[in-house]
Parts: structure tokens; C-alpha cells; sequence
């Protein structure tokens, strides 16, 4: 039982690991991309730009992967009070938008 439950230990720590060095399944490029069209849907791209792009996941354990997107400036959210920052986008392609 011990030993069963050590080899369960390894391959998850193994296919763990191999996860963590996995390249993005949607590139930096085509992050850029949804963001950009983002922006023009809204006609705010004169005026707002991307600033900074990361490359980030959630946590080791499950391991969910996402651009950061963030804006050069924030601007009122559609939640009064709120601003939005920039966007997130998993893996999928759905974005949703970061509000502080």
C-alpha cells in the first residue's frame, strides 16, 4: 500500500513538473492580438495601448495558464467605482477583463 501510494506521489510530481515547463498554448502574439481587438471593438485604442504582457499560472497544484495583460493607463469599469487594468486570457482564448 505504501509503495502504491509512493509511485502515485512520483508520477504526479512528474507530469507536475512536466506541465510547469509546457510553452503557452496560445502565443504572446496572438495574447497581443485579442487584446488589441479588444480595444479597437471599443474604439479605445488611440487612447489606451498594451503595456505589459506576463506569462503566468495560477499555482503549482492546478497549474490553470494565462496572459496578464495589463493597459498604460486604467480607466472607469463597466462596475461603477471600479477601474479596469487590462485583460486575462487562459489558454481558451476567453478573455475577461481585470478591474481593480
Amino acid at each position: 500500500m505504501k509503495s502504491l501510494l509512493l509511485i502515485a506521489t512520483a508520477v504526479f510530481l512528474i507530469h507536475s513538473a512536466a506541465l510547469a515547463d509546457s510553452a503557452p498554448v496560445i502565443s504572446a502574439s496572438q495574447a497581443a492580438q485579442i487584446a488589441q481587438q479588444d480595444l479597437e471593438s471599443r474604439g479605445i485604442e488611440g487612447q489606451t495601448y498594451i503595456w505589459q504582457m506576463t506569462y503566468k499560472k495560477d499555482s503549482f497544484m492546478n497549474g490553470e495558464a494565462y496572459w496578464e495583460v495589463l493597459w498604460n493607463k486604467s480607466f472607469p469599469a463597466q462596475t461603477k467605482g471600479r477601474k479596469e487594468i487590462g485583460l486575462r486570457i487562459p489558454m481558451n482564448g476567453e478573455y475577461k477583463r481585470a478591474v481593480k
